[in-house]
């Protein structure tokens, strides 16, 4: 079966652990997908959904480490999008059987590539080019 997404590297935020964080949550994010395509029961969604509310609450506090660490001045506002999209991700799981699995897939799959696109790209200039990168 096709994945939902495909990395590309033009996705890369140069911070190669962020990188394969992000890889692996677009690993769950076409777990899911196959999920849906295969018409899955609520149960297998509530698991895969799970697994991507726990690995983005790792990520998004490791994310804000690094963003920390190199004194990237948008944080607070990178923090504040993070904090909603643990509230509505951890909301969609609460309340799985009131959507259609593709409509949570497609606001998963946007949110998230659009998260890393429009986002985490702005932070990478301080990433790269911090002493702590080198």
């Amino acid at each position: 079966m096709a994945n939902c997404i495909t990395w590309k590297d033009f996705y890369s935020v140069g911070e190669p652990s962020l990188d394969a964080e992000h890889k692996h949550i677009i690993g769950i994010l076409n777990e899911l997908f196959e999920a849906v395509e295969r018409g899955s029961d609520h149960e297998i969604l509530k698991s895969a959904l799970d697994r991507l509310v726990q690995y983005t609450l790792v990520h998004f506090n490791h994310e804000e480490e690094v963003m920390q660490e190199h004194d990237y001045p948008d944080l607070q506002r990178h923090k504040a999008l993070h904090d909603r999209l643990r509230k509505r991700t951890i909301d969609l799981r609460q309340h799985i059987t009131l959507v259609t699995g593709h409509d949570m897939l497609f606001f998963l799959k946007e949110w998230w590539i659009g998260h890393i696109q429009g986002e985490d790209k702005k932070y990478s200039p301080y990433v790269e080019l911090s002493p702590v990168h080198r």
